[in-house]
């Protein structure tokens, strides 16, 4: 089940972090008044119950904070949220609060609740960011997005209806978390010097015949193939390299997303449909619903056609 997190009062969203954090902490959570929160919206002093795990629960003064943001598809990465570099992001200003708290003998434990999209790497990438700014050990920081909302409503669904939480019954036509997790590791790895002309895939719908069953246009083909032909082999080098293979898991779930959602037309020709906008909506639906890539346009594109390329999207000779 998915919430409308952004369609909620921030002193709700406060609330059900606070409900969420008494079930796995315990009842001696504290939940603060709206204020100046000194950098905590929650307080829990002692053993926890089952975070972060049962077998080694966290110990000692653990402060929460809850970061409530009204719009839809948001990211931990978005520069407003968290810059490296950025003095006023909100994390550079929860940094400074968790340096006091801890300088005052007031925090053993940091946990983050934001109703934002989290990835491995941005969840990586933050608790290094506040470790080194607290000297805080990463092991005493947990970051907590969108996902981790839903699960712990799933295991605690009485919450639900203590902050009146409403079900987001309008979902997006397709969600991109898998593409974007995919292209965010391919891009630290992405050369653009990196080319190959051209090559065929194994048992596979050629390009031609690929278009002409899809009813693209010769244009938008030709101009698809200048632009991103070449980098197909490196998309699918890295996609095959056994060091991926969670990573080809992401791409798959991403490919079966757009199957099952993003419906392809059967009869493209007798309806004058070209697939040149079905290609053009499916990118800037995937650019509209996620942070990171609207952040990487050039590479989504790529793999948006390296997946009709390689024939696992649109139509092909056998289907």
């Amino acid at each position: 089940m998915k919430y409308q997190y952004h369609d909620i009062h921030d002193s709700a969203f406060e609330s059900l972090v606070v409900f969420i954090c008494k079930e796995i902490f315990g009842h001696g959570v504290q939940g603060f008044s709206k204020g100046a929160d000194g950098g905590k919206d929650g307080k829990f002093i002692g053993t926890a119950n089952s975070y972060p795990s049962q077998s080694s629960p966290w110990q000692g003064v653990t402060i929460i904070q809850a970061k409530h943001t009204t719009g839809l598809g948001k990211h931990f990465l978005e520069a407003d949220f968290y810059s490296e570099n950025s003095t006023s992001c909100i994390l550079a200003e929860e940094v400074e609060k968790i340096s006091n708290l801890i300088q005052q003998k007031e925090l053993d434990n940091y946990i983050l609740f934001a109703n934002r999209k989290l990835t491995g790497g941005a969840e990586t990438s933050i608790k290094k960011y506040i470790s080194e700014k607290t000297g805080l050990n990463p092991q005493n920081i947990a970051i907590l997005g969108i996902d981790d909302l839903d699960y712990w409503l799933m295991r605690f669904p009485h919450i639900v209806d203590m902050v009146n939480l409403a079900p987001l019954t309008i979902s997006p036509i397709i969600r991109p978390d898998e593409l974007a997790e995919v292209i965010e590791h391919f891009a630290k790895t992405f050369d653009t010097t990196m080319k190959n002309s051209e090559f065929t895939p194994v048992q596979r719908t050629s390009f031609e015949e690929k278009n002409e069953l899809n009813n693209m246009t010769e244009h938008f083909a030709a101009t698809l193939k200048r632009n991103y032909m070449s980098y197909a082999h490196q998309v699918q080098t890295f996609l095959n390299d056994a060091q991926n293979l969670k990573i080809l898991d992401l791409y798959q779930e991403a490919i079966e997303e757009f199957q099952l959602r993003f419906i392809i037309p059967k009869q493209l020709k007798d309806e004058e449909i070209f697939f040149d906008s079905i290609f053009n909506d499916l990118v800037e639906l995937l650019l509209s619903r996620d942070y990171i890539l609207s952040t990487n346009i050039r590479l989504t594109r790529i793999m948006v056609f390296y997946m009709y390329w390689n024939c696992d999207i649109g139509i092909s000779k056998d289907d």
